[in-house]
Order: structure tokens, then sequence, then C-alpha cells
């Protein structure tokens, strides 16, 4: 992301300040209130001159002939680095104190993480389940309903999955669902999903009085994966309007358009490098849909196991600062519990 040659420390402050203020008033900003605010010891002159330069460096546009200069995808991507690389971040103990007052343990900040970094940050949020090639299967029951039907549960680590009723087959094994469980059991139990799903040998050749019974538990398998991969949670989309820029019907429609769109986030979202702690999309420049706006994700982990990302959608002069500061700390809560 970073492409920062010609930045002088100055332009560098002029570029922070201009930024902070977009982000806080959604206003241009004028030389003379850099100065006042952010540079008392330069001239109005000399800041006016380098917002010049910026402009002519790509990280500053003026919309209009007759409006202020507004930060550009490019400025957003320089001041993300820079906090990144500073670790500036708002006070943590901010957000553990919303976070300990409105949850009383881990459990309740795991299972409504996105509506708290939307309530949180004030921004749409969403919730990325990663894929599920690594839960494992720990059992599978049959549970005799006693009229011609049973209960099949299946059970993973991260506890029970799916349950769903089905027919029985006619057969005159008279201890047919106790040989059943002994079977799945063996033939499930301890492997993970991506083994079971792509596995052709589910069943020995010898036991096709179990075949139908088989089947029907895979399948099962193969729904859960498959809804749970096309799974994304999205909250707060109505705070996408306490933002001026989205008094403008056409984008309104260009953020549903995406946050409707489950393959699309997806796609922007997924990162194919596993290292990458945070996601960062600004912008039309990193995927053309995203004009005016930004997605910030985090990868996050619970009992050691990285489960999804976490993240928010708005405007482009979103507060990234709270916003990487709110994720990191519940990834950091996730992890440590």
């Amino acid at each position: 992301m970073k492409d920062n040659k010609g930045l002088s420390e100055r332009r560098k402050k002029i570029l922070n300040a201009l930024v902070d203020s977009y982000i806080s008033d959604a206003e241009p900003i004028s030389s003379a209130a850099i100065k006042d605010k952010y540079m008392p010891d330069v001239s109005t002159a000399t800041i006016r001159s380098e917002l010049a330069t910026l402009e002519e460096m790509g990280y500053l546009s003026q919309p209009h002939i007759s409006a202020g200069r507004v930060p550009s995808s490019k400025a957003y991507k320089f001041y993300v680095d820079n906090i990144l690389a500073n670790e500036s971040q708002m006070d943590l103990q901010q957000v553990k104190s919303v976070l300990a007052t409105k949850y009383a343990s881990i459990k309740e900040i795991v299972k409504d993480s996105a509506k708290i970094v939307s309530d949180v940050t004030n921004y749409t949020s969403l919730l990325m389940i990663s894929s599920t090639d690594n839960i494992l299967v720990n059992d599978v029951k049959v549970i005799d309903m006693y009229d011609g039907t049973a209960l099949v549960l299946i059970v993973t680590n991260n506890g029970s999955i799916k349950d769903k009723t089905i027919k029985l087959p006619d057969t005159n094994i008279s201890n047919y669902i106790e040989v059943a469980n002994g079977l799945l059991y063996r033939t499930f139990a301890g492997k993970r999903l991506v083994e079971i799903v792509h596995s052709h040998n589910v069943i020995d050749s010898q036991l096709r009085d179990f075949e139908q019974l088989f089947e029907q538990v895979l399948n099962m398998i193969i729904d859960y994966k498959n809804a749970r991969e096309s799974q994304i949670q999205i909250e707060g989309k109505d705070k996408i309007f306490n933002y001026p820029e989205y008094n403008d019907v056409n984008n309104v429609k260009n953020f549903l358009s995406i946050v409707n769109d489950q393959e699309k986030l997806h796609e922007i979202v997924n990162d194919k490098d596993g290292s990458i702690e945070f996601s960062i999309k600004i912008g039309k420049e990193d995927d053309e849909t995203l004009n005016d706006m930004a997605i910030v994700s985090a990868k996050y982990k619970f009992s050691g196991e990285e489960v999804g990302q976490l993240g928010v959608i708005g405007p482009q002069r979103m507060d990234y600062k709270k916003v990487l500061s709110v994720l990191r700390e519940i990834g950091t809560l996730f992890e440590n519990n």
C-alpha cells in the first residue's frame, strides 16, 4: 500500500492534519485553519504551496472549482499506513470500558461481535466465517424415533452443527441403529470436513445395508459446509445514513449493492496472503465497486483457531484509528480466551 515518495515530513504532517480534519468534519480545511490548529510555526503561504503540491501528487482532489481540496483514496492509504506503522491508536481503555459496560462475558462478545463493532464504531459491520475445511467432526449419532424415522445429529469441535430427521431404510437387521452408530463414528469422527467432503470411499463395499444412511449423513455435512462458507453477518446497515456522503442516492445504491451481495463481499474481504492481519480496501483503485467507500477487516482466532474475519464498511473518510483499535482489541480478547 505504501507509495510515499516525495513526501517530506512537513507534507506528511499537513496530509495527516487534513485527513484527520476531513474525517471529523467532512468539510475541506483551509491553509489558515491548518496553520491555526496543527502548524502554528508554518506560514499559510507555505501550507498553500504544499497543498498544491500534494494535489499534483494525487493525494488531494478538488471536486468542484469553487470547492476546497479533499483527501483522495491515495491520501487515506497513506494515513492508514501511518497508523499501522506507528501503532497510533485511540485509548484502548475506552474500547474495553464500552465492552465491559454492555457485555458480561467473552462468550457474549464472541456471539455478538459484529453488533459490538457496529455499535462501538458507528459503522456498518460484517462478520465473515472462515473456511470450514479444518472443522473436526467429533461424533455422528442416529436416534431412533420409533415411527420409521430417526434423528441424525452431527457434532463438531465447534458444537452441534446439524440435525435432521430422516426416513429409516427397510431392513431386517435387528440392531440397525446400534451398528449404524458404531460405523458412523468410526467413519466420520476425528476427520476434518474437507477430508469427508472429498472422500470417495466413505463406506466399505461389504456394508451396503447402510449406504443410504451414510449418503444422507454425508449430504448433511456437505450442506453445512457450503452454507457456512457463504455466511456473512451484517449489522447496522442503517448507520451509513449518519454520514453526509449518503445523502446522495447513487452512493446509497452502491453501498446496498455491495452489502447485499455476499459473493462480492467475500471477494473484496478475502486476502490471499494468510499472514496479513488487516485487510484494508480503500476506494475504486482497490476495487472498482468501492467508489468513495472503504472496507477494513481483521482476521480473528478463538481457542487458537482462525474462525473468520470481522470488519466494517463505510465511507472513505471513516475513523480508521478507531476502527483499527476496536478490531485489534476484540481480536486480542478472542485470542486470550
